[in-house]
């Protein structure tokens, strides 16, 4: 559940919440009017009905015309008046004005406003000595329709007010989660690496304070990025000129010597040596033809030549060539698109790195029983591509070795796009797509 919905579904309870009160509190002033106003006119009658009495000598001279004025109020506002005799006329119904009043207001506001009945009652005899009963009755079906009215009015202004107020709040609420979402949106771009990203300015001062704060933090982070691949393009151009320089040294001074131990080892073959001599110089010459197959795999691993000499693609087709006569059971696959050597610049090196990784992890990691590797050129891009069909791994799980993050350094350090699409028991597929022409000077 989000913040949002939370916060609009606590506003809308709220709402709703202060609107029943209103209710509540409407009804309560209603009834209270209602039983204030028909008590007061219950009141008022009985004291003219005591006045008529005492008039007429303590009801002993009613006269019938006094008699037939009272049964006249019968209907009057918030009064029923019975006359009931030998000489009255019958009750009269209420008077259809009362009736209407009563009908406008609902009956469940009537039965919440409505004061208990009360009926007095007067037994007397007229002048002639016969029995007279006086009743008077509150009726409050009027004062309960002008109380409807009041209370629809005023329920209806709170409720008018009540959505006018939840209406703003949601507007305002949804500008504000607009802000935050823009910043949730920058975030997930930090998270990603989108250090360029900037936040815009908002309205509220509040969530502008947090854009510049996070614009100054993604400046930062962009321009520590930059340093620091800045720093790894020299660290690897060291390392590989250290390369260099030891595959040279291997070749002028260790080849060199080892081709001077032969020479002398042949010079020792019979007829001028015999016996053990003789043994001895030809253990020499094996020894010294071992190190220099041993000698010129660590030159190809520190520096291939073939890189200089004839580019990156003879390079890797060398490289696989090497890993297909040590891996016989592997089925081995290279497309090498033209074009590429000229576009790759002084990236063809690490180019050539990131394969020898992939291939080397691929056959001591993976189990695979095919690799295939694919490096082409697509627009201003060099498209690289190693897949095997080995046992696959989950790429979310942190990596125990470097091979991963350091061919994703090496990409990244070139201004490319490095991605792994694997899962356990499918293979993985490694792609990189490298900017054309990028130096790492």
């Amino acid at each position: 559940m989000s913040l949002r919905f939370r916060l609009n579904l606590m506003i809308l309870l709220a709402v709703l919440a202060i609107v029943g009160a209103g209710g509540v509190t409407a009804v309560r002033q209603a009834r209270h009017a209602v039983k204030e106003e028909v008590g007061s006119s219950l009141t008022l009658a009985l004291r003219l009905v005591e006045l008529g009495l005492m008039q007429a000598d303590g009801g002993r001279g009613l006269s019938l015309d006094w008699l037939g004025q009272l049964a006249q109020l019968d209907g009057t506002r918030h009064l029923r008046i019975r006359v009931e005799g030998p000489a009255t006329e019958h009750p009269q119904p209420p008077s259809p004005a009362a009736a209407d009043r009563a009908e406008q207001a609902p009956a469940w506001f009537a039965r919440a406003v409505a004061p208990p009945p009360r009926l007095v009652e007067k037994r007397l005899r007229n002048v002639a000595g016969q029995p007279i009963r006086i009743a008077v009755q509150a009726d409050p079906s009027a004062e309960i329709a002008e109380a409807w009215q009041e209370t629809r009015g005023f329920l209806a202004l709170l409720t008018l007010l009540a959505v006018t107020v939840y209406a703003l709040v949601h507007v305002i609420l949804g500008r504000a989660f607009a802000c935050v979402a823009v910043i949730r949106q920058g975030l997930e771009g930090i998270e990603q690496g989108d250090f360029a990203n900037r936040l815009p300015d908002f309205s509220a001062p509040e969530f502008s304070r947090i854009a510049q704060a996070f614009n100054y933090m993604a400046h930062a982070l962009e321009k520590a990025r930059e340093e620091n691949r800045a720093l790894a393009r020299h660290s690897l151009a060291i390392q590989e000129e250290e390369r260099r320089h030891i595959a040279q040294e291997l070749h002028d001074e260790l080849g060199q010597s080892l081709a001077a131990i032969k020479a002398m080892a042949a010079s020792l073959h019979p007829p001028v040596t015999h016996g053990i001599l003789g043994q001895a110089a030809d253990a020499i010459t094996a020894t010294c033809d071992h190190l220099f197959d041993v000698v010129r795999g660590m030159m190809r691993r520190l520096r291939p030549s073939l890189l200089d000499e004839l580019g990156l693609t003879a390079a890797l087709e060398d490289l696989l060539d090497g890993w297909r006569q040590r891996c016989p059971g592997i089925e081995w696959e290279f497309h090498g698109d033209d074009g590429v050597d000229d576009c790759a610049g002084n990236a063809k090196i690490q180019v050539f790195r990131i394969v020898q990784e992939a291939v080397t992890n691929a056959v001591k990691h993976a189990d695979a029983a095919r690799i295939a590797v694919r490096l082409g050129r697509r627009g201003d891009a060099i498209e690289l591509e190693v897949r095997d069909d080995g046992r696959g791994f989950e790429p979310e799980r942190p990596c125990a070795g470097f091979g991963l993050p350091g061919m994703r350094e090496r990409v990244c350090n070139l201004g490319g796009r490095f991605t792994v699409d694997s899962r356990p028991g499918a293979g993985a597929v490694l792609a990189a797509s490298i900017p054309c022409a990028r130096s790492l000077q």
